[in-house]
Formats: structure tokens, C-alpha cells, sequence
């Protein structure tokens, strides 16, 4: 290693993922507890952080640590400086043309977002409505770190604009963090800081989807292709951050974490985290858990440590998180009107379907992440959370729960980025030319050609291009918009606010904005015993 370059640790990685993910969490407690409650959720939320830091031991906590790192530690990444700083221009440059940020066209969501992002910078914490007797209850953690400097800036100035925007830019700061620390991480799994691997990595992050375009019949529709199969989808990674980015890059970390974690002690803190950021997104990355920790407790039954087992399960970490941080986030959720609406129901196997309904669901299977699974099964047949992600995406979309398929397109985010991995991972493990040892001279160039080409290294490259499509349309969609609207697009921010009695929307059905707020908010467990007045 030269003076060029620098050996970041996982321990160092995963100390800032964790400070990124869990910030959120402590905005909330200091923001919108009673202060008994703020101060208890807050010590053991530290102390849980204390204790990751620490492997799950108390003593390691307070041991001093040296300021060199250890060249030859196994996780280490050696990188040079001047990929660091590409990586952090990448992940901002990536983020401002997904919308984040305001300085660049946002998605049709963005117009709900705005006004909650805003709300939270104008609005005292917890945020109240009082013109119907409504208060914010949504999954809001990202954005909580970055309204604070807002929310400064506005008291300071008293100009809801200038907060707005210190806001924006604090949160285009904050995410830029965390997508830098997301791709550190993915470069430490996928053991690589060779310039060109790291540029198809990120490349690929961006541009992987599935085949909608396939779907589509390839016509190129620059609304959202991604709705080709009837009533459900999987969202692109770049279709998550232009849309639900609160609901992304939080579980993206979390499910990275859960990768390199070397035993459980920490897995239901890093889920709180996960949680904090979508109910919907905590599902497929409770799976992982799960199977995780089953896999954990059969290696360690065969060396005869089971007892470490229990150890790591009952970790200081773990149950603090369960009996301090859980009720807290969990009764904040419950609040939520959508969560009690009849409307709303939820069933498995969809009653309406036909058979044209089955054919469509086999087709969305293949195009979206079968066939890509068929093309690298081999590579993977002893890799186990490979077969988990098979079974839960194809699973998914035979329940039905939210207005929008919502469960399908958001419980699928851990496991859309996990088939992201698992095909990378086979790219850079192989190569599209297999090296002949014995070469037949006699036959033609081209015949030795062919005889060399990897066909399913090249058919799954060819597929991902077909994939790329998707992010293609989203972030081009966004430079017509700037074209058509200029970067300030009111129609991107025309709610303003969540705080009115009237629906300023005459397309929306709903009005109060009922997926986003508690109404009668003073009968909920959250707002009668933990939330402030």
C-alpha cells in the first residue's frame, strides 16, 4: 500500500453505515418523545451503538483503540484516495439527477414528499394538523437529520423557502454519505478497487432493472414502463431513489450489513433502523434475517457452539432494541389511518385473477429476475440467500396489500438489490472468454472465437442492457422535464403543505391525505403515552 492509497476496515465502514442508518431514529426520539422518553430511547440507542462498535462485547467498548489499521486484516479494502473522492462525486452526481436534492426534475411522488419534507422544517415535532385533528405519521426517519439544518434556517431567516432549500441540500449532503458508504461496502463484498470494476459496479447499481422493456412489447413509453404487468411491478434501483428514495437506501445498508455481519448480535438493531425507514422494506429484510439466523445456529450446532448461539441472540444490542427502540417505532406506525382502513385489505392469491392473470405473473416472474436466476443458478447453487430471494420475489406478488401494489413494489426492495449482487458478483468472478488450453490450430478464427465466448456471461450482459431500459427512461425523463419546466417545477411541489382542510388535488379520492397521517391521532397508543404535546 503507498501513500496513494488507504486501507478503510469494515469495522470503520460499518461504524459509519450505522451512525447514517440510526441517526434518523435518534432525531426522532430527541424530536417527538417526551423528554423521559427521549432520554431512555436515546441512551440505549447510543449504547446499542456502543455495543455494535464493540462485536457485541462490553469490554471492547471502552478498550483503547490504535490509530493505525492493520494492512493485512482479511476485510480491509485497500483503495486509492482519488477513487475515494469519484466515488463520493459519483453517488452525488447519481442522487441530484434522481431528484434528491430539488436541483434537478423530481417524480410525480415528489409532490407528497415535498410537502412532508417541508412540514417538517415549518411544523414543531411531532408534527400536528390541526385543521382535522391529524398528525404526520409516516415512514419520515430520512429525512429528519437534514431538517434539522432546515428547520434552523428557517427559524433564523423566518423565509419557509430558504429553509426549504438549506433543507434539500442537507439532505442531498446526508444521502450522499450514506450511497458513498453503500458503495464502500459493495466493494468490500465484492473484494475489488480495480478502477474499471468499480466503475461497472456503480454503473450497474444504476442501471440495473428488470426487462420491462420486454414486457412493454418494446415500445418506449417515457411515462413509468415499469406498470407493464397488470396491477404490479418491481421497481428498478434507480426507480427507488427517483420515487420512495426514504424507502431505499436506508434497507439497501441494512441488507450490505447483514452480508458482512459475522454472527447475529447485532441483526435487530440494524432492523430498527431498517424498520424506521418502511414497514414494507423491513419484511424482505426481516427474510434475510431469518435465514441468516438459522443458517448462524446450524453451523454453530455442528461445531458444538450452541451456546454461543444464545449468547449472540439474547446480545446486550438485541434486546435493548427490542424493549427500548421497537415500541417506540412500532405504536408511531400502528397510529397510521391506512393501517386500520377497511379499504385497505390484504389477501393471498388475488380472487379476481384469470388465467390471463397466471400467464402475466409467470411472464413478470421471468422478466424481471428468472431469467437472469436461470443464467447464473450454477454460479450460485450452493449459495442459499440466492434460493431465499428466488422464493420471496415470487411470492410477492401473489398478496395484495396497499392502494398500489405497494407491498409487491416495496417488500421487494432488499431482494430486487440482492438479485443486483448476485449477478455482479458473477460478472466480476467470470469472464466472457474462457481461456483454451489445448488450441486447435486448424480451425478458423472465428470457429476458435466461438469455441472461447462464455454464452451465458454474454446472453446475461446482452439481458442487463435490455434491463437498463428502465433507469434509462427514469433519468431521462427527468432532462424533458427540465427542459419543459425548468428545475423549480411547481408541479413537482404543489401541495405545499399537508396541513389544510381542503383537497388542493381534485384527482386524489382521498383527502385528509390519509396514507401519510393518524386521524384522532389523541386515541393512539403512540400520541397518548410516548409522543410529546
Amino acid at each position: 500500500m503507498n501513500k496513494k492509497e488507504l486501507s478503510v476496515s469494515y469495522s470503520f465502514l460499518r461504524r459509519c453505515a450505522l451512525i447514517f442508518v440510526l441517526l434518523p431514529l435518534l432525531c426522532f426520539f430527541l424530536g417527538w418523545l417526551k423528554w423521559y422518553w427521549a432520554a431512555i430511547t436515546g441512551i440505549a440507542l447510543v449504547f446499542c451503538l456502543l455495543m455494535a462498535d464493540g462485536n457485541g462485547k462490553l469490554s471492547r467498548v471502552f478498550k483503547k483503540k490504535t490509530n493505525s489499521i492493520d494492512p493485512d486484516e482479511p476485510d480491509a479494502l485497500v483503495i486509492s484516495k482519488k477513487l475515494i473522492v469519484l466515488t463520493v462525486l459519483i453517488s452525488c452526481a447519481y442522487l441530484i439527477f434522481c431528484g434528491v436534492g430539488r436541483l434537478w426534475a423530481q417524480s410525480d411522488d415528489h409532490l407528497w414528499r415535498n410537502a412532508i419534507f417541508r412540514d417538517l422544517i415549518t411544523h414543531d415535532w411531532p408534527v400536528y394538523y390541526d385543521r382535522y385533528n391529524g398528525a404526520l405519521s409516516y415512514y419520515v426517519g430520512a429525512w429528519l437529520p437534514a431538517a434539522i439544518p432546515g428547520k434552523i434556517a428557517f427559524l433564523l431567516s423566518a423565509d419557509t423557502e430558504i429553509g426549504f432549500r438549506v433543507g434539500n441540500i442537507s439532505f442531498l449532503i446526508y444521502y450522499t454519505f450514506g450511497l458513498s458508504v453503500l458503495f464502500l461496502l459493495l466493494l468490500m463484498f465484492f473484494k475489488t478497487a480495480d478502477t474499471k470494476k468499480v466503475l461497472f459496479i456503480f454503473i450497474g447499481f444504476m442501471l440495473f432493472s428488470g426487462m420491462d422493456i420486454v414486457g412493454k412489447e418494446f415500445k418506449v413509453d417515457y411515462d413509468h414502463i415499469e406498470w407493464w404487468a397488470k396491477s404490479y411491478q418491481y421497481s428498478s434501483l434507480t426507480t427507488c431513489l427517483c420515487w420512495v428514495f426514504n424507502q431505499s437506501l436506508i434497507p439497501w445498508i441494512c441488507t450490505m450489513l447483514l452480508l458482512h455481519e459475522k454472527n447475529i448480535s447485532n441483526y435487530v438493531l440494524i432492523g430498527m433502523a431498517c424498520l424506521f425507514a418502511g414497514p414494507f422494506p423491513f419484511i424482505g429484510f426481516f427474510i434475510y434475517c431469518v435465514a441468516l439466523g438459522i443458517k448462524r445456529l446450524v453451523d454453530l450446532i455442528k461445531a458444538k457452539k450452541g451456546k454461543q448461539y444464545l449468547t449472540e441472540l439474547f446480545s446486550i444490542s438485541n434486546i435493548c432494541s427490542i424493549l427500548f427502540i421497537f415500541p417506540a417505532i412500532g405504536s408511531y406506525f400502528t397510529s397510521n389511518t391506512m393501517m386500520s382502513n377497511q379499504n385497505s385489505k390484504t389477501f393471498f392469491l388475488p380472487p379476481t385473477w384469470e388465467y390471463e392473470n397466471y400467464v402475466v405473473y409467470i411472464l413478470f416472474l421471468l422478466l424481471e429476475y428468472g431469467i437472469y436466476a436461470l443464467l447464473i443458478l450454477l454460479y450460485n447453487k450452493r449459495n442459499f440467500l440466492f434460493y431465499i430471494t428466488m422464493l420471496q420475489l415470487a411470492v410477492y406478488p401473489l398478496f395484495g396489500l396497499g392502494i398500489h401494489s405497494d407491498f409487491t413494489m416495496r417488500a421487494s426492495i432488499p431482494g430486487i438489490f440482492m438479485m443486483y449482487v448476485f449477478c455482479y458478483q458473477y460478472l466480476i468472478d467470470n469472464t466472457a472468454l474462457i481461456s483454451v488450453k489445448n488450441k486447435d490450430e486448424k480451425q478458423s478464427f472465428l470457429k476458435r472465437f466461438v469455441s472461447r465466448v462464455n454464452i451465458l456471461y454474454v446472453t446475461l450482459v446482452l439481458l442487463l442492457v435490455l434491463g437498463a431500459v428502465t433507469p434509462g427512461i427514469e433519468l431521462w425523463r427527468g432532462v424533458t422535464r427540465v427542459r419543459e419546466r425548468g428545475i423549480d417545477d411547481y408541479l413537482s411541489d404543489c401541495i405545499v403543505t399537508l396541513d389544510q382542510d381542503s383537497n388542493p388535488l381534485p384527482h386524489e379520492d382521498i383527502w385528509p391525505a390519509t396514507n401519510f397521517v393518524a386521524l384522532d391521532y389523541e386515541n393512539t397508543l403512540f400520541f397518548k403515552v410516548f409522543a410529546k404535546k
